[in-house]
């Protein structure tokens, strides 16, 4: 299959950013013609779209992708991943939008947290260091546990649809069908696939 070729490229006054849209489709079964990439994770069959890139002012970029778990052949769940990046390629927000039957889960826009202060120095004492501080890591930990939250409100209820939603669409609980196990894999495999050397957006 012929890789999806970056076709249309965007110079910008400082840094930029770029995704490798080719890269990211092969770790996920690769694109097809219809531009989406199916595949198997935790027990579930799922269906990726070749993300939209947009330029963001100063050189940044907003990708934004939808994942489907698929269920008998139709859609069990619609998903929506949407981030933004720096020209520097830094994360700096997230949000997850999910409908599943009737009901809908959205974390809102989670931002990238402030790094705490630099340790004061105190004359005659050592050097204090400064503490370790992943500002991606504390996102997309703030992110998943918002979606997790949500998605307990509508699994976890006291109506009759108490039983896990997804068992409606293809027999599985939710420890074997585990939406937000597979956004997290799309998710970090686009952190992976964004790099600061020019923006790219593909056809």
């Amino acid at each position: 299959m012929k890789a999806i070729l970056l076709a249309l490229t965007l110079i910008t006054p400082a840094f930029a950013v770029n995704f490798d849209a080719d890269g990211f489709g092969q770790q996920l079964n690769g694109w097809a013609k219809n531009r989406t990439a199916t595949y198997e994770f935790t027990d579930a069959t799922y269906r990726t779209y070749v993300p939209t890139i947009t330029a963001t002012p100063g050189g940044g970029m907003y990708i934004s992708t939808q994942v489907d778990m698929l269920a008998f052949g139709s859609q069990g769940a619609v998903s929506h991943i949407d981030m933004t990046f720096d020209a520097s390629g830094v994360l700096i927000s997230a949000q997850l939008r999910s409908t599943i039957g009737r009901k809908s889960i959205d974390t809102g826009l989670v931002r990238r947290p402030e790094a705490p202060a630099a340790p004061i120095a105190v004359e005659g004492q050592p050097t204090p260091t400064a503490p370790a501080f992943d500002g991606t890591g504390e996102l997309i930990m703030d992110l998943f546990s918002r979606f997790d939250i949500e998605m307990k409100k509508i699994t976890e209820g006291k109506d009759a649809e108490k039983r896990d939603l997804f068992s409606r669409f293809g027999g599985k609980n939710a420890k074997s069908v585990n939406l937000a196990a597979a956004l997290r894999h799309n998710v970090n495999l686009m952190l992976q696939h964004v790099s600061p050397r020019g923006y790219a957006s593909y056809k």
